[in-house]
């Protein structure tokens, strides 16, 4: 749900999601792909959407008109095992966070699309991660009933060194 409380967007698994227009309550756009979708985030500033599902693809949306802008590997494994199930974008809109089948964390730059860090420790499939609103810490929760706190380092190119 967006913060001023006029859309929202939902994903399934029928490879659809969908921006819905809460003042009228009717579908406003429709993003396919050949995908089951297992999550959907807004960017902080709200002009994209990104998703992820059991194609291992984390795909950035224009949450205008739906059109795919980039879609990035999120995982390398063997279909079938390594689905991404969850993601998070950090409060700053620099980073994004995924989770999946593979029981890694990986953290992402947004800009660039580069995983700059994999956290390993999990023994069954992450399920669900989120950043801290201060950005010092990421949560991450397995189907083994494990909770990870990880330290959040800063995604930086070597531009930024």
């Amino acid at each position: 749900i967006k913060p001023n409380a006029e859309e929202f967007v939902s994903a399934s698994s029928d490879g659809c999601c969908i921006i819905w227009d809460l003042r009228t309550n009717k579908r406003r756009i429709n993003l396919f792909a050949n995908t089951f979708f297992k999550s959907v985030v807004y960017h902080p500033d709200e002009s994209q959407l990104v998703t992820t599902g059991t194609d291992r693809k984390i795909t950035y949306w224009d949450a205008y008109d739906g059109q795919a802008i980039r879609i990035i590997d999120g995982a390398e494994s063997a279909p079938g095992s390594d689905d991404i199930n969850t993601l998070a974008v950090d409060p700053e809109g620099e980073a994004i966070v995924s989770g999946g089948g593979d029981k890694l964390v990986r953290l992402w730059g947004y800009d660039e699309g580069h995983c700059y860090f994999v956290g390993v420790g999990h023994s069954g499939a992450v399920k669900r991660v989120a950043v801290t609103p201060d950005k010092t810490k990421i949560v991450s929760v397995g189907a083994e009933g494990g909770i990870f706190i990880w330290d959040f380092a800063q995604p930086r190119t070597l531009a930024d060194l």
